[in-house]
Parts: structure tokens; C-alpha cells; sequence
């Protein structure tokens, strides 16, 4: 249920933005008046809070160019990633920790044993329907060690804002068949993504 309302929420999403774009005066009125500095710095804190980051890349890239837009997505999304893990390792992962003992279990700690740290960390990102934030959160709460949950996260995270951002910026220009191949790509890539779990379950079922 939750992945089918992520999709449809970002479908949404994107079909707006896309028609901002396409009204050359709402979005020429929008760049304007836009700064990116309030812009960037809105877009690494909201996403903490759950409102998602894609349509901000694309607005970015429709917004400030893809320069712009890109060294900016990039800064938002690494103060964002370090806000989330620094909330998680303090005052969130005591407050769980507290919590799940009441039922006799305890929180995963990556910190005192690695070894699984990244398979874990595979697993959380490549979960389907569940919130980047949430995703951030819940490995930072798990205590992966910050060098790769940050490496990780901004390796993902960066492809997609370069995607995105290029896709916003072609929205804006009118340039409707790369606008066509990227959104294409994102979806093949999607689509991709959903067979190898589905392949993933189904060997693990047969084991």
C-alpha cells in the first residue's frame, strides 16, 4: 500500500512540476523572485522532516540551471544526510533504545560489529515505499558508521539529483524529447529495481 501511494504522490509531483515548467511565465515569475540560498538551505532541512527531496531536485534544475542547481542539491543533500544521522546517533537512538527494551529486544549496533553494516545498509535503501528520511534515520538509529552511511547515501542520492536536476532544466527549455529519455530512464531504472527484489523474494521463497 505504501509503495503504491509513493507512486502515485510522485507521479503527481512531477506531472506538476513538469506543467510549471511548460508555463513559461509561472516559472520565469518563480526564478525571479527565487535565491538559492533560502532555496538550499529550505531543501537540506525539510527533507528531515519527511516532505520529499525529488521534486526539489527537479525544481532546482528547473529553478537555478544545472550548475547551479546541481552544486547546490549536492550541499543541500549532505547537510541533510548529516542533520538525520546526527539526530538519529543522539537524542532518537537513546529515546528507541529505551523503548524496544520494554519488550526485551535491542537496537542493532553497527558500531561494535561492521561486519553486516553494509548489507543492512542495502537493505534499508533499496526498501520500497518507506521515506528517505525514515531510511536515514533508521540507519543512523542502527549506528552504520557515518563514512558509509555518507559515502552510501550521497553515492545513491548524488545520481539521482544529477538525473533529476538535468531533467528539471530540460523541462524549463522545452527540450521535450530529452525530458522523454530521462524520464524513461528513471522509470526503466525503476522498473529494474523492482524485478531484482521480486527475483530476490522469489529465490528466497523457493530456498
Amino acid at each position: 500500500m505504501a509503495k503504491r501511494v509513493g507512486l502515485v504522490v510522485g507521479l503527481l509531483v512531477l506531472a506538476l512540476i513538469a506543467w510549471m515548467a511548460w508555463n513559461h511565465g509561472l516559472i520565469t515569475r518563480w526564478k525571479e523572485s527565487a535565491s538559492p540560498l533560502p532555496f538550499f538551505t529550505g531543501m537540506a532541512i525539510v527533507p528531515a522532516i519527511g516532505f520529499p527531496i525529488t521534486p526539489l531536485f527537479v525544481l532546482a534544475g528547473a529553478t537555478f540551471g544545472r550548475r547551479v542547481g546541481l552544486i547546490g542539491s549536492f550541499a543541500a543533500l549532505a547537510v541533510n544526510l548529516a542533520l538525520c544521522y546526527f539526530i538519529a546517533r543522539t537524542g532518537l537512538r537513546r529515546w528507541l533504545a529505551r523503548l524496544v527494551r520494554r519488550f526485551d529486544y535491542e537496537l542493532p549496533d553497527f558500531a561494535v560489529e561492521a561486519r553486516g553494516a553494509w548489507r543492512f545498509l542495502l537493505m534499508v535503501k533499496m526498501a520500497p515505499g518507506i521515506p528517505q528520511a525514515v531510511k536515514n534515520y533508521a540507519l543512523g538509529v542502527a549506528a552504520v558508521p557515518f563514512w558509509l552511511y555518507f559515502g552510501a547515501s550521497m553515492l545513491f542520492g548524488g545520481a539521482y539529483a544529477v538525473a533529476l536536476n538535468v531533467l528539471g532544466e530540460s523541462l524549463f527549455r522545452h527540450q521535450g524529447v530529452r525530458s522523454i529519455l530521462l524520464v524513461a530512464a528513471v522509470v526503466v531504472a525503476a522498473l529494474g529495481v523492482w524485478w531484482w527484489r521480486k527475483r530476490g523474494r522469489g529465490s528466497a521463497t523457493d530456498e
